[in-house]
């Protein structure tokens, strides 16, 4: 497992009903398609994160349905579905780990990926590759992950590896390839019933964050790059924030991330849900 730590208005979003801090079901029209009567697009309805959400990201093992949160971030490959069904029945959300721009040599669908679209090793993690995002196969792929992910109830997905043009791939990928990349699956992921995090450094955050719902900051308290994130702050839309460490560094992570209108998370690099959360120690 691999985690990759990379002012308009609401646009196409309409409030559709919100409950405090459960979260904000809002309807998304698809601009690319028509809904048959007047021309109009069809709407989606989709569930996004409240601003200030209780969660908890938990991406190696099963969950723990006694955690005290409304929300879970969780690979859901690894759960036992009677438990992602009493998450829902309990008016609780998932949303769901997708490493979209990197091949993993242990996912199910790992060999029906060509080799022509496989590129260099990720540095650190030798069971993986990074991937042609630009392939046909490669979107077909990643197009039946996210129906799965939906099917197994998964309520959004933050896709990530999107920096490909950053990285010593071997592909030749360009900043042009990343951003028709991201903006793709978050058709794919809205067409399929689900919210779209987006977890993206600067210069791909600055073009996309109106395409997606809700913000995933990993890591961004080294140098400037939770500021990428203001956008989705100023047009009210969630920021889920992870920063890695312990008990013992939470106090002094929580302190400088107290301003930025996030909702915090300290966990460690395992993300086995020890995590200390933000708001339970200010």
């Amino acid at each position: 497992m691999r985690f990759w730590l990379g002012l308009l208005g609401l646009g196409a979003l309409g409030v559709a009903a919100c409950d405090g801090t459960q979260g904000t079901l809002v309807v998304r029209r698809d601009a690319s398609g028509s809904s048959g009567s007047g021309g109009s697009s069809p709407e989606t309805t989709l569930y996004v994160p409240a601003e200030n959400v209780a969660w908890q990201a938990k991406l190696s093992g099963a969950v723990d349905i006694a955690e005290d949160a409304e929300l879970f971030y969780l690979d859901a490959e690894l759960q036992d579905s009677a438990d992602l069904a009493q998450l829902h029945e309990q008016g609780r959300h998932y949303i769901c780990y997708l490493s979209a721009g990197s091949w993993e040599d242990f996912r199910d669908d790992a060999k029906a990926f060509p080799e022509s679209a496989l590129g260099s090793p990720l540095p650190n993690f030798e069971n993986e590759r990074w991937l042609d995002v630009r392939s046909p196969e490669v979107r077909q792929l990643m197009q039946q992950r996210i129906e799965r992910l939906g099917a197994l109830g998964c309520d959004g997905i933050p896709p990530s590896s999107l920096a490909v043009h950053a990285a010593d791939t071997g592909l030749g990928l360009t900043q042009e390839d990343a951003l028709d990349y991201a903006r793709w699956l978050a058709e794919r992921i809205h067409a399929a019933g689900m919210s779209a995090g987006l977890a993206a450094p600067l210069e791909l955050t600055r073009e996309l964050w109106p395409s997606f719902e809700f913000g995933l900051a990993i890591g961004c308290l080294q140098g400037s790059g939770c500021a990428e994130f203001a956008p989705f702050v100023e047009a009210h839309r969630p920021v889920l924030h992870i920063e890695l460490g312990d008990e013992d560094a939470a106090p002094g992570i929580c302190k400088m991330a107290e301003a930025l209108g996030f909702e915090p998370l300290v966990t460690s690099a395992s993300f086995n849900g020890q995590s200390v959360r933000c708001r339970d120690i200010l």
